[in-house]
């Protein structure tokens, strides 16, 4: 029996808006409504994490959750912040969503939105 998810659940941390969808693994579309929330000013992680358990709750999704933020993440920890506040500096992403999405910290994978355009690329652009 192959137990592969067939979709997943990304959440996209932005300077100006916060979007949450499910998408298709095997092709990377999204597989359902996209909802967009704008950052909140200040852009902490509370507030972020907050808005991004508003998305979650509002398009049902109960499994795993992937978030890009505009921050180098090593190991979960958020190492720098661009375009969202400095709090995030030494935050520990993948706890943070954990705990507030109500996920086991290995149902969470936080990554920089820019390493998450590449790995798409790799994966489902026109040159794979």
């Amino acid at each position: 029996m192959n137990k592969t998810p067939t979709l997943g659940f990304g959440i996209d941390i932005g300077g100006t808006g916060i979007k949450g969808a499910l998408v298709d693994l095997a092709t990377g579309q999204l597989a359902g409504e996209r909802m967009r929330i704008p950052t909140p000013k200040p852009a902490t992680p509370e507030a972020i994490a907050e808005i991004a358990a508003e998305i979650v709750t509002a398009l049902k999704w109960d499994g795993p959750v992937g978030v890009t933020v505009p921050c180098v993440v090593k190991h979960g920890m958020a190492q720098t912040a661009a375009n969202i506040d400095p709090a995030w500096i030494g935050t520990d992403a993948d706890a943070l969503f954990a705990k507030r999405l109500n996920r086991h910290v290995d149902d969470i994978g936080v990554l920089n939105d820019a390493d998450a355009a590449g790995v798409a690329e790799v994966r489902f652009g026109d040159e794979r």
